[in-house]
């Protein structure tokens, strides 16, 4: 099981692949949620972080907890509702094929030349490795 503490946060990719509501089902059932990314600091770290982990390919893919299911067009992180702000996109996403691709992936294919890049995705039709986080554990001072 991989998993790493980045600031406040822990991160942790579990032994399946999931379609995106499967997937956030399965964070949540960990007290965890999908990760958002709000900053290219957090990209990089997580990257780095699956670059670490046994889920690592020249093919990568995993949800992020990102989506424009209530509204096309405004992607929101899921755990928190707030606007996804920073953004990492691959060239011509999102681009929304077929009208059913509302959640959010991030792809590393050397094959494609896409490296770390966002793509929106089919959230039902489609299964991949995920990301989970959650507030770190924290020590408490004692009195």
């Amino acid at each position: 099981i991989a998993q790493v503490v980045i600031g406040v946060k822990r991160y942790f990719i579990p032994n399946l692949k999931a379609n995106w509501y499967k997937a956030s089902e399965f964070c949540n059932s960990q007290d965890m949620a999908l990760a958002s990314v709000e900053s290219v600091e957090k990209h990089q770290s997580l990257v780095k972080f699956i670059e670490s982990s046994d889920k690592f390919s020249n093919a990568s893919r995993f949800w992020l907890g990102g989506s424009d299911l209530a509204e096309e067009g405004t992607f929101v992180w899921a755990p928190t509702g707030r606007l996804v702000t920073f953004a990492a996109w691959a060239e011509n996403e999102p681009n929304n094929v077929n009208e059913t691709e509302h959640c959010i992936e991030i792809i590393h294919n050397t094959y494609l030349n896409i490296r770390w890049q966002w793509n929106d995705h089919d959230c039902r039709g489609f299964t991949t490795y995920f990301v989970c986080e959650s507030v770190a554990d924290r020590c408490i001072e004692p009195f």
